[in-house]
């Protein structure tokens, strides 16, 4: 059983999977611990805008979280989006590597709707092709990722794609993860 964390905004108690770790670097910045690595005094908080938002309105929170003095967290929003999407972009290819993902018009319009569990947009797909997967895939989540076409090919080995489909394993289940939090932090 994983331990519990609270988030020190709301203090609610949670997996360590549903927040993020902050800790102090010796600048007296707040900084994010995306993957919790980093040794030493570190404070957690939920992965979305609000939290984010009050800790830069409320920095006293993480002094006292943290045990330091002072703190500057105002860039965490920033770097917290930028972790996030850099998890995102790497999972999208541990995904494509274990056989995760069916990418191209043409293997999506052969796949059955429940052997996929979410879709991944290119952030320049057409509008044409989000609407022809809408009505292929109407109750599967859909997530527009901040890459174009030709990105998103090349993160999955492939030319460029306007979308990808995502079977339901374990290097999914963490993109999904990560894709849901990229919702929150807006």
């Amino acid at each position: 059983m994983p331990p519990i964390r609270t988030c020190v905004v709301s203090r609610e108690r949670a997996d360590p999977n549903d927040l993020v770790r902050l800790f102090a670097g010796p600048d007296g910045v707040a900084h994010v611990d995306w993957h919790a690595r980093w040794k030493g005094r570190g404070a957690w908080v939920r992965c979305d805008r609000r939290s984010f938002d009050e800790l830069v309105r409320k920095p006293g929170i993480l002094v006292r979280a943290l045990d330091v003095t002072t703190i500057d967290a105002t860039g965490l929003l920033d770097e917290a989006r930028a972790a996030n999407a850099m998890a995102i972009t790497e999972l999208l290819s541990l995904s494509a590597r274990a056989g995760a993902l069916v990418s191209g018009a043409d293997a999506l319009a052969g796949t059955a709707p429940d052997s996929l569990c979410a879709l991944v947009l290119a952030a320049d797909a057409a509008e044409g092709s989000i609407e022809a997967l809408v009505r292929a895939f109407p109750d599967l989540p859909r997530f527009r990722v901040m890459l174009p076409r030709e990105a998103l090919g090349h993160r999955v080995g492939k030319g460029p794609r306007a979308a990808v489909g995502l079977r339901n394993a374990a290097p999914t289940r963490a993109l999904l993860r990560e894709l849901r939090r990229s919702l929150d932090l807006g």
